[in-house]
């Protein structure tokens, strides 16, 4: 099997580009071939090591495997980020929030990121603001191990990790911020149907889904501590479902934020809420 074997093997279930994008991926980080390289055929001429490697990442991506979990990383605002089946891939989208948290709060000093994972969020902005100190928490030990090895490798000396369930989380009496983001379990249980084998065999239900009978509880649970814990002038920004863009607005309006605000992302969906606390 060679690079376009490959590619036509994953287009049924990824679709020609992504499936392009995904082996070019394995070629480059894993065997050090560009794309001028794939094109002059030099994967025909793998040695025999190299041959093997490439069959058992070929039969775990044609299994559905996310190519991330085959690398071990991926790439998020310019970092690496080590990612397992214990965490949710980093996405675009998600860079767009982190992108906005920088424009809102540019001179934030302090951040609470909820529902942190592999910690891509927390640990971009604390790059991004070094002088800030950053806090992240998640229910899920397993995802606090792996942010803090990210953490450790990407150098953020200033973020710091906690274990907390944040629909019932107060934060520590008396600390505030200035800043709050969040990517929270937003994906409501009826549309699992309609996702990838690749997101819904490997990454955790846990902090992807909500029951379809109260799919904003995580929002709620942000408007509250956000009155609690921010600064008088401090502001949120989340990730929410695109679906659901109105309720979610609903939700901080009806807490008193004020300036509560949609975003779209790059494919125009509406999946960004900024809002000031009031």
């Amino acid at each position: 099997m060679n690079a376009n074997e490959l590619t036509r093997l994953l287009t049924p279930a990824y679709g020609a580009g992504e499936a392009r994008a995904i082996v070019r991926m394995v070629m480059e980080e894993r065997f050090g071939l560009t794309l001028t390289d794939l094109l002059l055929g030099k994967d025909t001429t793998l040695s025999a090591d190299e041959r093997k490697d490439f069959e058992k990442i070929a039969q775990r991506l044609a299994e559905c495997e996310p190519v991330q979990h085959v690398l071990g990383f991926a790439p998020f605002c310019g970092h690496r980020f080590k990612v397992t089946p214990d965490v949710l891939i980093p996405r675009p989208e998600t860079e767009e929030l982190v992108r906005l948290a920088c424009e809102i709060q540019p001179s934030a000093q302090t951040v609470l990121d909820l529902c942190t994972g592999s910690g891509c969020i927390a640990i971009s902005l604390a790059k991004a603001m070094p002088e800030a100190e950053v806090m992240g928490v998640d229910v899920s030990s397993e995802a606090l191990a792996v942010a803090q090895e990210n953490a450790s490798a990407l150098e953020a000396e200033n973020v710091r990790f906690f274990h907390c369930n944040v629909l019932d989380w107060e934060p520590p009496l008396g600390q505030r911020f200035d800043l709050l983001v969040s990517n929270p379990p937003y994906v409501r249980e009826s549309e699992a149907a309609d996702m990838s084998a690749h997101v819904l065999n490997h990454e955790p239900h846990l902090a992807l889904f909500v029951p379809d009978a109260d799919p904003l509880l995580f929002y709620r649970a942000i408007a509250r501590i956000g009155l609690m814990a921010l600064h008088d002038d401090g502001h949120l920004a989340l990730e929410i479902n695109a679906a659901l863009h109105s309720e979610t607005r609903h939700v901080f309006l009806e807490a008193g934020y004020a300036d509560v605000e949609i975003h779209q992302d790059q494919l125009a969906r509406p999946r960004i809420l900024t809002a000031q606390r009031p």
